[in-house]
């Protein structure tokens, strides 16, 4: 039987009106044009959240998953979606990162929760995640950004084979990244301040977490969680108007609005900084892994990301990329061998190449051209190693137009590549956030170096603890150390 075929134009006069009509936002109680109903958002956020959970996995502090979402849950019930189901989770990532996800998903990290330093900027961050959601961003972002595609929308709603959710998920992936636009971006901050002072905390606390993060970009130069702190809009702008906003909201007669910072502090104790030493270790730019034995260094203010599946890096301006990627093998093969089955899996074309030898390892560097998602045309450079059983592969890759520029870049970190000695490999420690109580005479130097530190940690000390690393730590005050594993 064949499916009746309708002319584009006559398929968009009829849709268009009918998603107008029937699609109210939450939040303003407007109509407006989305190209997913609620029942579909909710499905994404279902489909996802396991890719999600997969690639960063969940902190196994079952007391912190815990407070977490009964922290959540509050937010969630004076937000303007209660009835959604919302899930709260702490990711097992150092990232500094928070985001949401279609249909009442919000995730933290554990990274981002090291730098929180009360429940009251705790519940900022929740309920500016939970804005995202009751306002539909993510669903509208990807609105405006397919409209050019509506012939292709507007078919797969007679033929629902054509599924948008894997389109979808790639955008929303992006967002997740690089946070939503400008107006969105501030109506969360607004909703935020709304949603936590409902509950009574403090809608100052949205701007103090705000500086604090400011703070840690222009110490390190590295952007954190896009969702309190992006580019869209400049940070001192956000701040300012998110004091402006906070004072619109004053406590309830006979009540005052809470920070509970001890609170909050004493529920991360032997919280896990930095790295999980099983996934590697990134100290700054230096990536070590005690079980398989390397160190690779990557170029000083480039951003790491140590995830599962890959260790990515990129420069400041994110024009440059390198990854590493292990595989197990089966076989006895030469780096030769092994630098084609990885010309093969990215779909690479060689331009050329050679065996070397990188720190006494024999290698293959090869240079290439292939597509990549995001950027599309691009060229690489790949180097492949065979250690052991494990193919090792160093790919550094950016547009063609800039791809000599970042050759150094490239070459740097692949001739860097190198096996470390078991005694090396028994240095790498974990390390874990625990409480201490400042006495006279402290300086973050002295705090860092009695917990097993190195005395150039103590700017990172300082600022987890929203103090200017020039700034001594006030005595009796209860702050966050960082303790390598056994002090």
């Amino acid at each position: 039987m064949h499916k009746p075929t309708y002319p584009l134009f006559t398929l968009l006069g009829i849709i268009l009106p009918l998603m107008m009509s029937c699609a109210v936002n939450p939040v303003t109680g407007q109509p407006e044009f989305v190209l997913m109903s609620e029942s579909q958002e909710i499905e994404v956020g279902r489909q996802l959240d396991p890719e999600i959970v997969k690639e960063y996995g969940l902190y196994s502090d079952y007391t912190l998953q815990a407070y977490l979402n009964e922290l959540g849950q509050k937010i969630a019930a004076v937000s303007d979606r209660p009835d959604l189901i919302y899930r709260f989770k702490v990711l097992n990532s150092p990232i500094i990162n928070a985001f949401a996800l279609p249909g009442g998903y919000v995730y933290v990290t554990r990274g981002l929760l090291a730098y929180i330093n009360s429940e009251s900027e705790l519940a900022g961050v929740i309920s500016h995640e939970v804005s995202h959601i009751t306002a539909r961003h993510a669903v509208r972002q990807y609105t405006q950004a397919q409209t050019y595609q509506l012939g292709v929308i507007a078919a797969s709603i007679f033929y629902p084979e054509l599924n948008q959710f894997g389109q979808f998920g790639d955008f929303l992936a992006f967002a997740i990244i690089q946070g939503y636009s400008r107006s969105y971006e501030l109506q969360a901050d607004r909703l935020g301040i709304k949603y936590s002072s409902l509950v009574r905390y403090d809608p100052y606390c949205v701007s103090s977490f705000m500086k604090t993060l400011d703070n840690v970009e222009v110490a390190t130069g590295q952007k954190g969680y896009h969702g309190l702190f992006s580019s869209h809009p400049e940070t001192e702008e956000r701040i300012a108007k998110a004091d402006e906003e906070a004072k619109k909201f004053t406590p309830s007669a006979g009540s005052q609005f809470i920070k509970l910072r001890e609170k909050y502090l004493s529920k991360i104790n032997g919280l896990a900084f930095g790295d999980n030493p099983e996934n590697g270790i990134v100290v700054k730019n230096v990536f070590r892994h005690p079980e398989l034995l390397i160190e690779l260094t990557f170029p000083e203010r480039w951003t790491v990301n140590n995830g599962k599946e890959v260790l990515a890096a990129t420069d400041p301006d994110k024009k440059y990329f390198i990854q590493m990627r292990l595989s197990t093998l089966g076989k006895k093969i030469t780096a030769a061998e092994f630098a084609e089955k990885v010309e093969s899996s990215f779909n690479l074309t060689k331009l050329y190449g050679s065996p070397q030898t990188i720190h006494g390892l024999s290698a293959y560097v090869g240079t290439y051209e292939g597509m990549q998602r995001e950027i599309g045309r691009i060229k690489a450079q790949v180097a492949s190693m065979v250690v052991d059983d494990k193919g090792y592969s160093i790919m550094g890759f950016s547009s063609p137009e800039v791809f000599q520029n970042a050759l150094p870049f490239f070459n740097s970190t692949t001739n860097s590549f190198q096996r470390l000695t078991p005694e090396e490999a028994r240095m790498i420690k974990s390390h874990k956030i625990r409480l201490y109580t400042v006495k006279n005479s402290d300086t973050w130097e002295r705090i860092a170096t009695d917990c097993g530190q190195q005395p150039s940690e103590a700017k990172t000390l300082a600022l987890i603890n929203a103090f200017n690393p020039s700034t001594p730590p006030t005595s009796g005050t209860i702050i966050k150390n960082i303790c390598v594993e056994g002090k």
